[in-house]
């Protein structure tokens, strides 16, 4: 049975196709599954796709990579090694957890200053 959407056809650069290739053998996705899954991710980032939208995927399990451009060159000719670009989910964790915290205190320091007059 035919699907009521149309297929939408990808020709990527070669090098964005080598970093999705990546992420095809680090997750053991389909190219497809890869693509769509950085499309929405890109759209939601832009504030066009809502955060809801496809989060009854379980992609929570998706390894997501930090491609240092130097570092991509430099491995580009090399074969897929999937272990250099790999998030250390410790690191990564610790680095969320202290963006909330300067959140919550950029946030406590706007408190501060609009009742800096009832302080005085």
């Amino acid at each position: 049975m035919p699907s009521p959407r149309k297929r939408i056809g990808f020709l990527p650069s070669e090098e964005v196709h080598k970093i999705i290739e990546k992420l095809c053998t680090a997750n053991e996705f389909s190219q497809s599954k890869v693509t769509g899954l950085l499309v929405e991710e890109a759209l939601r980032s832009r504030g066009v796709l809502n955060e809801s939208y496809g989060q009854n995927h379980n992609n929570s399990d998706f390894i997501n990579f930090s491609f240092d451009h130097e570092t991509f060159y430099e491995n580009n000719s090399s074969s897929l090694n999937v272990d250099e670009y790999a998030v250390n989910k410790k690191v990564l964790s610790d680095d969320i957890k202290m963006m909330h915290e300067f959140i919550e205190f950029k946030y406590f320091k706007k408190v501060m200053k609009q009742n800096n007059n009832i302080i005085e």
